[in-house]
């Protein structure tokens, strides 16, 4: 099997000049396909859910087909990211760990019921025990990969659901909808906004994602494995 082919300079400027680590995320997308993720034990209920619930870990349904989930975050020193997906997809409740990360560690890729409606909590813990969540819906496409890129900033944090089936031409994923804006949690599908035109706009940060100071120690004890 051929080794993957690293991502090219230009794409590399392009990335760092968006303050995105695209570069990284580019090589492991042209890697070939890990197994789907093995299911796991329960963990403690997170901040993504902002309500107290218990996250369990996702597993793809047995039979069904997939879609390829890359994870990535830029973070402050000291925060944390976790990206949840949601069982009741329209109403926002139920998280379900997909994967869990920080500035020194990246997550590995997972794997996405396809075909289905997905929706996806990127939520960064900051050391203060604040907490910050983005909120992506969208419908996986069979055979295609997708990278949910985060970042964090001293007062908010930001997150981009990309297509990067094909790492010379990234895209917003097609259809996705930010369902969390301001002091809504949950908009409607009617009321969501698209991603901008390009994932290198970063339009969809702008900041507008703040710190939530409410999360307690039982909401984010066991969040992120060691």
């Amino acid at each position: 099997m051929a080794p993957a082919r690293a991502p090219s300079p230009a794409r590399c400027h392009a990335a760092a000049a968006a303050g995105l680590a695209l570069c990284a995320l580019l090589a492991a997308c042209e890697a070939p396909a890990p197994a789907p993720p093995r299911p796991a034990p329960a963990t403690a209920a997170s901040g993504a859910s902002l309500a107290g619930t218990q996250a369990a870990v996702y597993s793809l349904p047995r039979g069904s087909p997939s879609a390829r989930l890359l994870m990535r975050g830029v973070l402050q020193p000291g925060d944390q990211f976790v990206v949840n997906a949601l069982d009741d997809a329209l109403g926002c409740k139920t998280p379900r760990r997909v994967g869990s990360g920080s500035a020194q560690r990246q997550p590995d890729a997972a794997h996405l019921a396809a075909g289905v409606l997905t929706t996806l909590d990127f939520v960064v813990i900051k050391s203060q025990r604040q907490q910050c969540l983005v909120r992506w819906s969208f419908t996986p496409v069979a055979g295609r990969s997708y990278a949910l890129q985060g970042s964090s900033s001293a007062t908010g944090c930001g997150a981009a659901l990309i297509d990067v089936t094909l790492p010379d031409q990234l895209r917003p994923a097609d259809g996705a909808l930010r369902r969390n804006m301001g002091s809504e949690v949950c908009l409607p599908l009617s009321r969501s906004a698209p991603p901008p035109r390009s994932p290198l706009e970063g339009g969809q940060s702008d900041g507008d994602a703040v710190l939530n100071p409410g999360a307690t120690t039982a909401d984010l004890e066991g969040l992120i494995r060691p």
